[in-house]
């Protein structure tokens, strides 16, 4: 029997497609890791599904002011509510690898407000990174 953390991951896996990105550590350290980012619409999104909630790890928007993100974060929440399970991240602003999308993207005060525009309860960390959090069964 599966989880309804599972359930989730595969109705994702099931309305996505793989979009894999390169990641350089850094100039030191030449090694090449690939980040499993899936695509939904105009956005993609490296998960983790493991504990008992959706974790978003990284965000990305392909077409930046086009609503990809937007429409991503709808759905992740639609899954959140469908399986009853609480959808989590950390909202910090970070270089994406490339292909690095054509346009303006967030800055940190921004990406705040995104959250928050969409029902997230933030919790500061430090200057640069807040805890965001989506429970299901508090928010009609």
């Amino acid at each position: 029997m599966t989880t309804p953390l599972q359930q989730a991951q595969q109705e994702w896996e099931a309305h996505t497609t793989p979009r894999p990105k390169n990641h350089t550590y850094g100039k030191r350290n030449p090694e090449i890791i690939v980040h499993e980012f899936r695509q939904f619409d105009k956005a993609i999104a490296l998960m983790n599904w493991d504990g008992n909630r959706i974790e978003i790890t990284k965000l990305e928007t392909l077409q930046p002011g086009q609503g990809g993100a937007t429409r991503l974060i709808f759905y992740l929440k639609a899954l959140a509510h469908k399986y009853h399970v609480p959808l989590w991240g950390h909202a910090r602003v970070y270089e994406p690898d490339p292909p690095i999308p054509v346009g303006p993207l967030l800055d940190y005060e921004k990406l705040i407000k995104f959250y928050l525009k969409h029902g997230f309860q933030l919790r500061e960390i430090d200057a640069n990174t807040s805890e965001f959090s989506y429970f299901p069964n508090e928010i009609n």
